[in-house]
């Protein structure tokens, strides 16, 4: 009997062979799989949040004022030089136009892979979009670059000329090259994109940059989730879009801390520190160093000062001396400011943004939502990344900020269970 199975089955597959190749069917793609070398994936951030879990992105203006451009890459690079950002900008421009491409996501790309500097290498790229030689150079061939894309029931060779520059480390340190090679290769991405997914093995993903961050296998979506959340600060900058609408509670109107929202929870309320000694009092929130935290709610700031270890949990400072007091003397929560707020209800609720790097508001000052508290650090920490934590505190105790900025904050955080064994080598974690 299983002979008989064995026989049917290979004349099945025989079968199945011959019907692929008389329709032109071949899904195998023609080339070696495109890789970023030397990465990884963060697993516990990958856990936090899904494709699923966010909205559709906004759509970017039809026509766009260069000026106005220039202003919001200039706020969201943190860039002080108005020659630069202009420079930058227009570049953007430029090559996004050239590809048919949306400035706003070559713009956020930029910011999220080199945080707009043009001599960054890291990651095995180069330059203000983190270009990886290594994944492109088997394509190229002189100044165009040969790929391959889905035509009817097979794959068809393509060719992308770029006569322009030589593609090469130097070149793609210089802001004009970078992104003259970055536009056209997202433009490929875009091409590939659908045929890609189905040809390889991916991890669910929402947008073609996952593959200019990863390759022909796209490892985690967490990636682009972070470059389409800086597109959206970059359209709010511009003024194509308002910050997310704020949420009614308790007759507040509650605003995102943090601009581009919904942004993705961390670490939550309750989770463990330092091995039970403590618990976590607020929520961690992804962000970038020095990226503005909002007040989310008009109010008055109950407390502008440091955070210090020991019997001194917290004294209150001028701005001037919050800012300039020594990180080392800190204790957990660093620089932080509180606001109270007065909810309808008579009773009262606080907000507290602690590890910032910046305060910008002091005791005693009236603030509205939206104003500037300060800006995203990492005082008081030991080893973690930059990031905000807040904290809401009313009559009854802690109140949770995932679940009453629920919309504005958005993820399921994973508790981390710190390995006891350290890796000889740990692997790169790609931090776009």
């Amino acid at each position: 009997m299983r002979g008989m199975q064995g026989k049917w089955l290979r004349a099945a597959s025989v079968v199945l062979a011959l019907a692929c190749l008389g329709s032109g069917v071949d899904d195998k793609p023609p080339w070696r799989a495109r890789r970023r070398p030397d990465t990884t994936h963060n697993q516990l951030a990958a856990e936090r949040v899904k494709p699923d879990d966010w909205a559709p992105e906004p759509e970017s203006p039809a026509a766009l004022d260069l000026e106005r451009f220039t202003r919001a890459i200039a706020t969201l690079c943190i860039d002080p030089t108005p020659a630069r950002a202009r420079e930058r900008a227009a570049l953007i421009v430029q090559h996004a136009n050239a590809h048919k491409l949306d400035p706003f996501l070559l713009g956020a790309l930029v910011y999220r892979a080199s945080r707009c500097r043009s001599d960054k290498q890291e990651l095995g790229g180069h330059g203000l979009t983190l270009l990886p030689m290594a994944m492109y150079q088997g394509g190229f061939r002189g100044r165009s670059y040969q790929y391959f894309a889905r035509d009817g029931a097979g794959w068809s060779e393509r060719k992308l000329e770029l006569p322009k520059f030589g593609f090469m480390p130097g070149t793609l340190l210089r802001a004009d090259s970078n992104l003259y090679f970055a536009a056209a290769l997202l433009a490929m991405w875009r091409d590939q994109h659908a045929a890609i997914d189905a040809a390889f093995e991916q991890q669910p993903h929402r947008h073609f940059v996952s593959h200019f961050i990863w390759g022909d296998k796209v490892k985690s979506a967490r990636a682009e989730d972070r470059v389409l959340m800086d597109r959206r600060r970059l359209l709010e900058y511009y003024g194509a879009i308002p910050p997310r609408a704020p949420i009614v509670y308790r007759g507040l109107m509650l605003g995102s801390p943090l601009d581009g929202a919904p942004r993705v929870v961390s670490s939550g309320l309750g989770f463990v520190r330092e091995d039970g000694a403590r618990s976590h009092r607020g929520v961690d929130v992804e962000s970038e160093f020095g990226e503005p935290v909002r007040a989310i709610e008009a109010g008055l700031v109950t407390f502008s000062g440091v955070d210090l270890p020991g019997q001194r949990n917290h004294e209150q400072f001028s701005i001037s001396e919050t800012n300039g007091y020594d990180r080392k003397g800190m204790g957990h929560g660093g620089r932080y400011a509180c606001v109270q707020h007065s909810p309808s209800d008579g009773a009262f609720l606080r907000s507290c943004y602690m590890h910032l790097e910046t305060v910008a508001v002091a005791y005693g000052q009236k603030v509205k939502r939206g104003d500037l508290i300060g800006t995203v650090g990492r005082t008081g920490m030991l080893r973690s990344s930059p990031h905000l934590h807040i904290e809401l505190l009313g009559p009854d105790g802690l109140h949770d900020p995932a679940e009453i900025l629920r919309g504005h904050l958005i993820g399921t955080p994973v508790e981390f269970d710190p390995p006891k064994k350290k890796r000889k080598r740990p692997a790169v974690t790609l931090a776009l």
